[in-house]
């Protein structure tokens, strides 16, 4: 077994000595703290973009597009990288990544004539830089810390704690937004982003060894032996930058422009699904949690669907309200199967977890190129159709035996 780790607590003697939390607690601490900043800023990025643009739906997409695409070719430069460095140094590395993307997004607020293209690409840049070397080693994280058969519940916990603090954060963020300005934002964001670096100093070491070179990672993805990971994935990527890079840009449009309303509305439907998220990851430790994606699947297909069709700010509540209890049915079961099985592909866990996030990228690459030709033609409407579509194929993770078929690598 090469994945090893061991653990060093450099701050042991402290009288505040938090070892006895573990290392899921310090992982979940840190993503909890992290999670603050993008329910203040996360909602509103797109909509600063978009408005950057002058509101050009098509210049919106390319950049998106070019942004989201450079992380493709760094993936597995990051993981050879976090495989001589250790997890915890990428981890370090892809949070102060995260930082400067939002520091890159303050100077475009406050000096929109220094060079607007160079500094919004070195924002996409940075963040580029902060999924390869943050996500693959997040997930290696919680798969070896999380436990087995009470992964669920782990997960439910951690997504209502989340969603928790998202109930809080678009309100915050849309009023200081409304009140003082982005700039405001992008300063709370990058303090709260750089205090979600203490748990770091609690983390295990961990070390792993990426055995796949950079030309055979992308060969591994287009595999037949792998094509049902890769498609799964690629089909939640589609979905999930739906969510992100559009609906923001729908509510937007929806509100009439008004920052506190979206982050209102986003709050009140955040709220309605966080009691079901913590009983959902409970069923999913219970239940068999393939039967529990089918049937979550379904409903969250549904659900983008109807969001195609909605217009009024009532319709639009009903039809994510719907919505928000098919992403819980979905999401807490399919996330869990994630973990467990790169859990156990054993010592191949971060090659896993590495064509993972290629495959999403891939997916989130495709919907962008696609909406940039389509917006000429299409309302944003469009993409809920597509993302409704490609939910449907996240059942077939289901039929995945992801830890037998890297055994047998």
């Amino acid at each position: 077994m090469r994945s090893h780790h061991k653990q060093s607590f450099p701050l042991s003697s402290h009288r505040f000595d938090i070892r006895h939390l573990g290392a899921f607690s310090a992982l979940a601490s840190h993503r909890v703290i992290g999670h603050a900043a993008t329910a203040i800023i996360g909602m509103f990025f797109p909509i600063f973009l978009y408005e950057f643009v002058g509101m050009n739906l098509q210049m919106y997409f390319l950049w998106f597009a070019i942004g989201v695409g450079m992380r493709i070719p760094l993936f597995p430069i990051g993981a050879k990288i976090f495989s001589k460095t250790g997890l915890n140094i990428s981890l370090v590395v892809g949070t102060l990544m995260w930082a400067m993307y939002y520091g890159a997004a303050y100077v475009l607020e406050v000096a929109p004539g220094f060079y607007p293209s160079l500094v919004l690409f070195a924002s996409f840049l940075a963040l580029a830089i902060c999924h390869a070397f943050y996500w693959s080693p997040y997930h290696i994280d919680f798969a070896k810390f999380s436990k087995k058969g009470k992964r669920g519940h782990q997960l439910g916990l951690l997504y209502a704690t989340q969603r928790f603090i998202s109930v809080i954060g678009p309100i915050a963020g849309g009023l200081i937004i409304a009140k003082y300005s982005y700039s405001a934002a992008f300063i709370v964001g990058i303090a709260i982003v750089l205090l979600s670096m203490i748990p770091f100093l609690y983390f295990p070491r961990t070390n792993v060894q990426y055995e796949f070179g950079f030309v055979e990672t992308f060969q591994k993805v287009f595999a037949k032996k792998y094509r049902y990971l890769s498609l799964s994935m690629f089909a939640v990527g589609i979905e999930t930058i739906v969510g992100y890079a559009i609906w923001p840009i729908f509510l937007f449009m929806i509100f009439n422009g008004d920052y506190l309303d979206v982050g209102i509305f986003s709050s009140v439907i955040v709220l309605v699904g966080m009691l079901l998220q913590v009983f959902m990851g409970n069923l999913t430790d219970k239940k068999r949690p393939k039967k529990l994606l089918a049937f979550g699947v379904d409903l969250y297909s549904m659900g983008w669907i109807v969001k195609a069709f909605v217009q009024s700010v009532g319709g639009v509540f009903a039809a994510s309200t719907f919505h928000m209890f098919g992403s819980i049915m979905m999401r807490t079961p399919l996330d869990t199967m994630m973990y467990e099985k790169a859990a156990d592909s054993g010592h191949y866990i971060d090659e896993f977890t590495t064509i993972r996030e290629v495959s999403l990228t891939f997916g989130r690459v495709a919907l962008l190129v696609a909406m940039f030709f389509l917006s000429q033609h299409f309302s944003l409407s469009v993409a809920f159709i597509i993302a409704g579509l490609s939910s449907l194929v996240i059942t077939v993770f289901a039929r995945v035996k992801v830890g037998e078929d890297f055994a047998k690598l």
